[in-house]
């Protein structure tokens, strides 16, 4: 049994990180058939904005924001569901599930500054992904939750977005602008107004009520936020869950790679798997067996097959040296065609699962 096969046996969280173009969005879809072929009920969310995701599983309307269960044909009582964020979505359905006195959703909905918010403000794809990942983990449907984020020169901002959440949340700023009355509100008279008269002049005072309006509708939420925030956070780091850098075999790939690795090491996190994707096949190129030429009478092909081989043999030693800079990543084969839905998106999964570093 290889170390992929016991990470989709026995964590609860694998979060997919790579650079773009590698093939990472393909490969957690892979990874979660492989799961799901081992028996395992798996979902695999994508909170990267792309639609590559819908593409590789063969969905030809796409993905919604809710999970859709696949039809697979597979034994056992393996399941794969797959859905895509929505920021606009998840916003809504968390300020109605966790309002704390009637009307509240529908004044914190209403706000202007809250319609706009899950496109308009930096930053929201990847607080909401905090939420759906804790709404997921936490639903006894599924056995393992896949996280296909974004290219990691965005990654990072997803995983760091539970500790972000926190500090905006405690900041004291934050708490003088949530206060309703008496002391809170002299406060936020004394400390806060020239700032904001400040910030209104430059984004407008209609704009800026509408922001500290938008922030005194959740009084009595941000508790609620606050939590799931810690608890993702500790769930990054936790041995229930794995993360897997996706890279391919090229220098400025690997380098990717090493910095992304870099990042998460500073952030408490480890690395547990490293997928080499798109790898050029071991060539055994021994001219003297002659067992792979063409017939010796086709002098023309002969010479063709022979360059062909030297360049394939070439080519697998140049990536394997590249590849040496990393900690022993998996190998997967270049595919010789696009995934594209489930039968060659089973292709794939049987390869990670038989892959050696």
């Amino acid at each position: 049994m290889n170390e992929f096969v016991d990470l989709i046996d026995e964590r609860s969280v694998m979060v997919c990180c790579g650079a773009g173009g590698v093939g990472k969005t393909t490969l957690s879809a892979a990874v979660g058939l492989a799961a799901a072929q081992r028996g395992r009920r798996v979902v695999v969310v994508t909170v990267d904005p792309a639609k590559r995701l819908g593409e590789a599983l063969g969905l030809a309307d796409g993905l919604g924001p809710d999970p859709e269960r696949l039809d697979l044909s597979i034994e056992g009582d393996g399941e794969l569901w797959a859905m895509m964020l929505d920021p606009s979505v998840e916003l809504e359905r968390v300020i109605r599930s966790h309002a704390v006195r009637p009307g509240q959703a529908e004044e914190a909905l209403a706000n202007p500054f809250t319609r706009s918010i899950s496109t308009a403000l930096g930053g929201t794809q990847e607080y909401m992904a905090t939420e759906v990942v804790y709404r997921l983990a936490h639903d006894d449907r599924f056995d393992l939750v896949v996280v296909d984020t974004p290219p990691s020169d965005r990654a990072m901002e997803v995983i760091d977005a539970p500790d972000v959440l926190v500090r905006f949340l405690d900041h004291q700023v934050f708490k003088l602008l949530m206060g309703t009355g008496g002391r809170a509100m002299r406060l936020l008279s004394a400390a806060t107004q020239p700032l904001l008269r400040a910030v209104g002049r430059v984004i407008g005072t209609a704009v800026l009520d509408d922001v500290v309006g938008f922030l005194r509708s959740f009084t009595g939420m941000e508790t609620s936020f606050r939590d799931r925030a810690v608890t993702v956070r500790r769930l990054w780091r936790s041995d229930a869950t794995a993360f897997v850098l996706v890279t391919a075999p090229r220098p400025d790939t690997v380098a990717e790679t090493k910095r992304f690795a870099s990042q998460l090491a500073d952030a408490g996190i480890d690395t547990d798997l490293i997928i080499a994707n798109r790898c050029a096949p071991a060539v055994e190129f021994e001219p003297s067996t002659g067992d792979w030429m063409p017939a010796a009478h086709d002098a023309g092909a002969v010479e063709r097959a022979t360059a062909i081989a030297e360049w394939a043999a070439r080519l697998h030693a140049a990536e394997s040296m590249v590849l040496d800079q990393l900690d022993m990543p998996v190998r997967v084969e270049r595919l010789p065609g696009d995934v594209h839905d489930l039968s060659t998106l089973t292709v794939l999964a049987d390869t990670l699962a038989t892959a050696r570093r």
